[in-house]
Formats: C-alpha cells, sequence, structure tokens
C-alpha cells in the first residue's frame, strides 16, 4: 500500500528474506549505530515468533528506513529524515507499551506522533572506535577469555559493584551466545577472583557493542578496565567488527576517547 507523506511517495511493508541484501546495504552504512539492528536480524531474520522487521520503500522501490520489532522493543533506522516517520509511528501505535530505541536524530522524529515518549527519553552519548589507540596499559596482568563455568563468578563480581546501575543477567542466554559467538566476555583475575571485566554484545560481522565494563573497588588506578577494553577492542577490530558503546559518565568519556573511540552521535532510550 503506498501513501503520501510531506508531498513523498511511501510504501511501508513488512520484510522478507527476499529483501535482506538491501536491508543489510542500508543498515551497515553506520554498522555501528545499527549494531542491534544487525545483531538481531542475522539472529532472528524476518519470520520468527519474537521478531518482526518493516520497510519503507521510496517511489523508486529503493529501501530507506526499516523499523525492528525485536519483543517490546521497537529499533528505527533511516539514513536521513526523508522516510515516512507517520507510517513507521503508526505501526508501534498498534502495540501496548511499546519500548523505543536507537539514534536520537532518528528517535526524536517519532515524538510528533508519539508525545508521550518525549518526557521518557534518555540520551546517551555514543561512540566507536575504527583504529585502537597506542594508549599504555597495565602489561603486569593476564587478559583471559571466559568460558561457560566462568560466567556465574562474573554475575557475582558485578552484582557486588554498588556504582553499576542493576542489571538481569540471565546465565543460560550468556552461555548461549557465547556459544552463538554473538558475545565474548573478557577479564582479570588477581588473588584467585575475579576483579575486572568487560564483554561485548550482538556481535554481528561489522560491528559489535561493548557492555559491562566493571572494576572491583579496590582494585581500581591500576588501568585494569582500560587493559581489558583495549584487547577486547583490537580483537573485535581484526576480525572486521567495529567496537561501539554508549556512556553518559564524562569520567567514563575520558577514558573511552584515550582508547581510540569517537563520538558519533547520540541514543536514545525511552523508558
Amino acid at each position: 500500500m503506498k501513501a503520501i507523506f510531506e508531498g513523498v511517495c511511501s510504501m511501508i511493508r513488512k520484510l522478507l528474506e527476499k529483501d535482506h541484501d538491501e536491508v543489510i546495504a542500508l543498515l551497515k552504512s553506520e554498522a555501528a549505530l545499527n549494531v542491534f539492528l544487525i545483531g538481531d536480524i542475522l539472529s532472528f531474520g524476518y519470520d520468527s515468533d519474537i521478531q518482526e522487521v518493516w520497510g519503507d520503500f521510496d517511489d523508486t522501490h529503493s529501501l530507506r528506513a526499516v523499523l525492528v520489532k525485536f519483543g517490546d522493543n521497537f529499533l528505527p533506522y533511516a539514513k536521513n529524515d526523508a522516510f515516512d516517520v507517520a507510517g513507521l509511528a503508526e505501526k508501534i501505535l498498534a502495540y501496548e507499551n511499546p519500548i523505543l530505541t536507537g539514534a536520537s536524530r532518528v528517535t526524536t522524529m517519532f515524538e510528533k506522533y508519539m508525545p508521550e515518549l518525549a518526557v521518557k527519553r534518555v540520551d546517551q552519548h555514543f561512540c566507536e572506535c575504527e583504529e585502537a589507540s597506542r594508549i599504555k596499559v597495565n602489561t603486569e596482568v593476564i587478559v583471559r577469555t571466559s568460558i561457560p563455568e566462568d560466567i556465574p563468578a562474573i554475575i557475582e563480581m558485578r552484582a557486588n559493584i554498588k556504582e553499576l546501575q542493576p542489571r538481569r543477567e540471565d546465565k543460560e542466554l550468556m552461555v548461549t551466545q557465547l556459544a552463538e559467538k554473538t558475545k565474548r566476555i573478557y577479564y582479570i583475575e588477581q588473588n584467585g577472583e575475579i576483579v575486572a571485566v568487560a564483554e561485548s554484545s550482538a556481535e554481528n560481522p561489522y560491528s559489535a557493542m561493548i557492555i559491562g565494563v566493571a572494576t572491583k573497588a579496590e582494585y581500581r588506578k591500576q588501568g585494569l578496565a582500560k587493559t581489558i577494553m583495549k584487547k577486547l577492542s583490537c580483537d573485535l577490530l581484526a576480525e572486521g567488527k567495529k567496537p561501539c558503546l554508549f556512556y553518559s559518565n564524562p569520567v567514563a568519556g575520558a577514558i573511552y576517547e584515550e582508547l581510540g573511540f569517537v563520538k558519533i552521535g547520540n541514543y536514545a532510550i525511552y523508558k
């Protein structure tokens, strides 16, 4: 079905496997910003009980916007503002209590049609790394790669760090993600316990999100987090995967900048 929005012809429809190459071509143009969309599509495809994917096409039948629904979460993407925002907003509003996340320059366009969202928006800085810096790290420690048996200790370690926002960590899901190679977890151990950790998430052939960076209080100011982050970033880059992350703490941002991360925009989460 075609519609006219602000003088431009548009067509929105469910995307299918036959659209895959065009979808990935659009999304990988900003692979870091689209890390979750790419990861979800590669993991769950276009015909899944948990996921739906829509596309907005212009009058030449070229794909210009994608909307992924994963559970209650909606992730929109468009390369510019010439797409049918109203039509995609209508798809989102067909569901109860939708959660919207994505690049702020895209998600804010939906606020006109979903005004209740604006008060829920939390913006974070979004950055990516194209080349790891030559920053000096702690060479006296060993960065280890976790195996499934390490996960309970990693979950417990992070749960006891008061500065971290509470997060639900699913042991079985993490084990599955390790096996599927959509996640890797690196850690440093001292005196028989895990004292620093960082991990990737939503790994795909083009990008990976870095999350869960943490150091136990008594082991801070030793460069442990930087050491793990550099190792993780270098390994991802060596595989052609662009590391990315978002943050709100300017102190953390300064550390990421030292490591070679560059801010490319803001990322919005509507809670």
